[in-house]
């Protein structure tokens, strides 16, 4: 990185300096922030524990929300690849077939 800075952020009560350029400071910030969120809720439900077992836990816990979401995020492209493959059929049978009436609109969503 040419233009190196250094965001400090604070975490659990301790100050981390990372490296990085001027575009990725605020979403440097906002990780933290979540992170340290997320160690916060780790050491409200089980305690006083070691800094270390309570980042495992917060990690835990955010690995946990980003496989849900990403079997969200799969099982939306599935069902547009689907959908995207049956007009797209429709549509060619409908080329193939000139005595056929057009085929409706699309179903709007909002």
């Amino acid at each position: 990185m040419a233009s190196d800075t250094f965001t400090a952020v604070q975490i659990y009560n301790q100050t981390y300096r990372i490296s990085s350029d001027q575009a990725n400071s605020q979403s440097i910030k906002q990780a933290a922030d979540y992170l340290d969120k997320k160690i916060r809720e780790a050491a409200a439900v089980t305690g006083h524990r070691p800094l270390l077992d309570l980042s495992v836990l917060a990690a835990m816990e955010i690995a946990e929300e980003v496989l849900k979401q990403r079997g969200k995020k799969e099982s939306l492209l599935s069902e547009a690849d689907r959908r995207i493959s049956n007009y797209t059929r429709r549509l060619e049978d409908q080329a193939n077939d000139p005595d056929t009436s057009p085929l409706p609109p699309p179903a709007s969503r909002f």
